[in-house]
Order: C-alpha cells, then sequence, then structure tokens
C-alpha cells in the first residue's frame, strides 16, 4: 500500500444485477473498469471450482499420447484440426504452458464465411478419451465442459449488459456480435515445472510462466485455485500486483477489443503469470464475437478505435486471426490459411 491506497481488485457480485439493486452495479462496474480493468466477480451460476479443479487435473494426467491424439495438425501431423484441442509446452519459448481449448457448442450446422480461417476457427470440439475405457466418464467430461462454457457465455453477456447500461446505450448493444453462434474459447492450462528457464524468462527474481500481455478479446473470466498463485496486474501506479485466489469467485478482466469498442474509456490492463509454487493449474474463459461480426462499433461518448471510418466495416475474424498467429501455439495457421484465406466475402 502507497500513500493508503488500498490495492486489490474491486469485488463486483453479479446477482446483484436482479431487481433495485441493478443502478447500482452498474455504476460499480463501470467504476472498476474504466479504472483498474480488473475485478472479482461472485455469484456466477454454475461456477464450481472445486470440480472445474477435478477434471482439469484429470485431463493433464492423461498419458501424452493421449492427450497428442487430440492435438492440433501443428503439433501431430496425424490430427486434423486446426484450432481447436490440445497444446504441448513449446520448448524454449518465454511462455510455459500446455492447454486444451473448447469452443462453443453447435447445436445446428455452421455456415461460416467462405474463407479458409473461419472454416478453421468455426471447427468442432475434439474430446478426450479415457485410458481405461470409462465411457461414462467421457461422456460426463464432455457434458460439464460444454455446461460450464455456456455458464461462463451467460455471465459474460450479462457483464455486457451491464457495461451498455453504463454508458446509457440499450442492454442488448453488444447482443448481435454473439448471435447465431460466437468463437468463444474456454481453455483449460496446465504450468509445468520449469528448473532451468531460459534468460529471456527472467525478470529478476520471478521466473515467467507468461509474458505480460493484454488479452484481445472482449471479456476474460478467469478461475484460478488456491493452491496455484502467480497472476499480477499492472496496478495504476504501474507497479506489479499479485492477485490472490478468493474462493467463489471468478477473476475478470477487460480484453482491448471492448477497451477499443468503449474508445479507450474501458481499460484493458497487462498482466502476466510467475512462477511462485512449480505446477500450477488455472481455466480462462475468453468471450469472442463470431467470425463475420462486425466490431467497428462505439459505446455512446466514445471515439471509434479500430477504424476513422464508422461506416467502414472491421470484421472479428481477420482482426482476431492476425493476433493470434503471434502465438507459438497457433504458429502454423497464417502458412495453412495462406494470403487471402481470412477475408469475409
Amino acid at each position: 500500500m502507497e500513500g493508503g491506497e488500498v490495492r486489490e481488485l474491486p469485488v463486483i457480485d453479479i446477482r446483484l444485477a436482479k431487481g433495485s439493486t441493478r443502478p447500482a452495479l452498474v455504476k460499480q462496474l463501470k467504476d472498476a473498469l474504466t479504472t483498474v480493468g480488473f475485478i472479482y466477480l461472485a455469484g456466477v451460476d454454475g461456477f464450481d471450482e472445486v470440480e472445474l479443479l477435478r477434471l482439469t487435473r484429470w485431463f493433464f494426467s492423461l498419458p501424452m499420447e493421449s492427450r497428442m491424439k487430440i492435438s492440433k495438425k501443428c503439433f501431430n501431423s496425424n490430427c486434423d484440426f486446426e484450432y481447436r484441442g490440445y497444446f504441448p509446452v513449446i520448448p524454449g519459448a518465454i511462455s510455459h504452458k500446455e492447454g486444451f481449448e473448447i469452443g462453443a457448442v453447435q447445436d445446428q450446422p455452421q455456415n461460416p464465411p467462405n474463407c479458409i480461417a473461419a472454416k478453421f476457427l468455426n471447427e468442432p470440439n475434439q474430446w478426450p478419451t479415457d485410458p481405461f475405457g470409462d465411457t461414462a466418464f467421457n461422456e460426463y467430461f464432455k457434458t460439464w465442459m460444454e455446461t460450464y462454457h455456456h455458464n461462463m457465455t451467460e455471465a459474460s453477456l450479462e457483464l455486457l449488459r451491464l457495461i451498455s447500461e453504463g454508458f446509457d446505450a440499450p442492454s442488448e448493444f453488444f447482443t448481435s456480435l454473439f448471435t447465431p453462434t460466437h468463437l468463444s474459447t474456454l481453455r483449460l492450462i496446465r504450468y509445468p515445472p520449469r528448473h532451468d528457464p531460459p534468460e529471456s524468462a527472467r525478470d529478476g527474481d520471478y521466473v515467467i510462466q507468461t509474458a505480460e500481455h493484454k488479452d484481445s478479446v472482449m471479456i476474460t473470466l478467469l478461475a484460478t485455485f488456491k493452491e496455484y498463485p502467480g497472476l499480477q496486474v499492472r496496478w495504476t501506479d504501474d507497479s506489479l500486483m499479485d492477485v490472490p485466489h478468493r474462493p467463489g469467485h471468478l477473476v475478470v478482466n477487460i480484453g482491448s477489443l471492448l477497451a477499443a469498442i468503449s474508445g479507450g474509456t474501458l481499460k484493458a490492463t497487462s498482466h502476466r503469470i510467475v512462477d511462485v509454487c512449480g505446477e500450477r493449474f488455472s481455466v480462462p474463459y475468453f468471450l469472442e464475437p463470431r467470425y463475420d461480426a462486425n466490431i467497428n462499433q462505439c459505446l455512446p461518448g466514445g471515439t471509434p478505435a479500430l477504424c476513422d471510418d464508422p461506416g467502414h466495416k472491421v470484421y472479428y475474424g481477420p482482426w482476431v486471426f492476425e493476433k493470434i498467429t503471434k502465438f507459438a501455439e497457433y504458429k502454423d495457421l497464417i502458412t495453412r490459411v495462406g494470403n487471402g484465406g481470412v477475408a469475409v466475402v
């Protein structure tokens, strides 16, 4: 604490969005997201951190052979999937993690824009198989994760409604960006211990597991766990602050896309993961529009940040594709798509 400032994330209880407490919650949320850009979120339906951690541990306890069967083509040439599924630790990289990525349930046949990148990003999900042949558990894992993805989507969209109201915009200002489908991603992450990190992964006494960055999406809902600290947020005074686990709460932050749509009023805050406990698990959910959603929007009172021409359409798919192909786990996508393979036609 410096100069009497309390250095802790604001706490928002989404249950207060119902009834007469909603206007006060709208103001509280806007105040938090225009200063820090990070909050603790309580009261989310379907958030069970105990079961989420159990299932995440189960997935990463599977033999590597089993995980690689549902990997991405750039990590296993025998796989047909490009975007969804498992990715292993990339040796020598600053980022030191493995993950499993899950998209939204596709209840009806998809009709993405006629370009290669849209087909990749709209891939169906892959699912692991229990090595002991427990088909009931296979189905349980799949159903549980699909339900969790849905619950995080609903919570995120309610946050967007509250944010919209804070800018005196209609509650459903953002809704059309996410219908009839969307590209939102649930990512199970394991950070393995790293006993001999490269110099590029050191910052003084800290060992970096994920380099400092801002999320590119609309909103991130992050499940952390008591046994696994390591999240640090860039505070308003430009220092890094540890974010401890808070039981029953998600950690929520604004992505650079939503910050841009707000004209910079909402803060997309830099954050990183450091190694303080050896092995670590966490589960972020990233709220993302559909591929051909026009994201050249601006909340009332703001200035468009994605394009000077408010009438020009900026599609989410090509916009995010350019960003994600800078990350190692998506490094080969750009070569597989080729020139002109991202445009909405």
